[in-house]
């Protein structure tokens, strides 16, 4: 079964469709589900990421994510920022100190930095069919502890035709709540792996994203959220996030990494100047992460004037979507 659509909410809409109309009912040990297998979905344009539906747009979690993989961190309190409720998640405790056994960031951007060694193979051979990095380990069947197992058993990069496209290989994937996530994280990282690779390679181009999954389900308590989705929003605008700037790419990502660690641990010191940020991706980037901020200390006057330094459709739709429910609790 494949779906492929141009956009992260067609693709979700194609999606949901699919799932509610065909999906076989499972009960699971995390509750009944609707599900189809072996599913092959297609994302022709991966800068077009964001969902801007009211009810899939989740982009302060899908960023905090991304930089929880990134920083190869496997700490519960780094994501909790993010994701108050994470542990819940994960069946951990509330008083757990247990770090995220199954976090991504320590198998792909740890000490063994798989990402890295993927670039370097790229580099010296780019045809190759080796180019894949695993997440899914075999310690995964046998560790006594069996919460938090990685949905995720590979990423596989590609380069033909001077075009670089990737296939994920998912065991399971909730559809409702994590495919959103898993879609901005993995594209993102085709695209940074892509903007490294551009600045030998200036004709190289960004291709496909395709994520094959095993289990691709909704949980029945999702289903009025998903019923909604596609009832009453219907389909969405296409639109895209700028494409990264391969020259300025590491300074920009090395700010924008330091800035998320400052914000997070409270140790911002001063006010931040976007225009240290040379390239619009990464300003976009460093927009959402301040405006988050603003918005847990309730400095909305900065949050507001977050709009005018802007440009982005699918940053300025979030923002003004926060801004108009502060306004109305305000005005309540």
């Amino acid at each position: 079964m494949i779906i492929e659509e141009d956009s992260l909410d067609d693709l979700l809409n194609s999606t949901f469709s699919k799932i509610m109309r065909d999906g076989e009912e499972i009960a699971s040990s995390k509750g009944k589900n609707s599900e189809i297998r072996n599913a092959q979905l297609v994302l022709n344009n991966p800068r077009a990421r964001l969902s801007i539906s009211e009810s899939r747009s989740r982009l302060i979690s899908c960023v905090g994510e991304f930089f929880w993989y990134l920083s190869g961190s496997d700490s519960i309190e780094f994501i909790e920022y993010y994701i108050s409720n994470y542990k819940t998640f994960i069946d951990y405790k509330e008083d757990e100190e247990t770090p995220a056994l199954g976090a991504y960031g320590p198998r792909v951007f740890g000490e063994q930095n798989q990402f890295k060694a993927i670039e370097r193979l790229l580099r010296e051979k780019p045809d190759s069919r080796r180019a894949v990095i695993s997440i899914y380990d075999k310690n995964d069947v046998f560790r006594e502890d069996n919460r938090d197992i990685p949905c995720t058993c590979s990423l596989q990069f590609f380069i033909r035709d001077n075009t670089l496209h990737l296939t994920t290989i998912m065991r399971s994937n909730d559809a409702a709540t994590g495919l959103v996530h898993d879609l901005f994280s993995f594209t993102l990282i085709q695209e940074i792996m892509w903007a490294k690779l551009a600045r030998d390679n200036a004709s190289l181009k960004l291709g496909t994203y395709t994520h094959i999954v095993g289990s691709l389900h909704i949980y029945h308590k999702d289903m009025k959220t998903v019923d909604s989705f596609l009832n009453m929003e219907g389909w969405q605008s296409k639109v895209s996030m700028e494409q990264i700037n391969p020259d300025y790419l590491e300074d920009d990502l090395n700010i924008v990494m330091r800035l998320e660690q400052e914000l997070r641990t409270d140790s911002l010191r001063g006010e931040f100047d976007l225009e240290s940020i040379k390239d619009i991706f990464w300003q976009e980037i460093a927009i959402i992460l301040l405006a988050y901020s603003y918005i847990k200390q309730e400095e909305y006057i900065k949050l507001k004037n977050l709009k005018d330094v802007c440009s982005s459709k699918p940053v300025l739709y979030f923002l003004n979507k926060r801004i108009n429910k502060i306004d109305r609790e305000n005005f309540i």
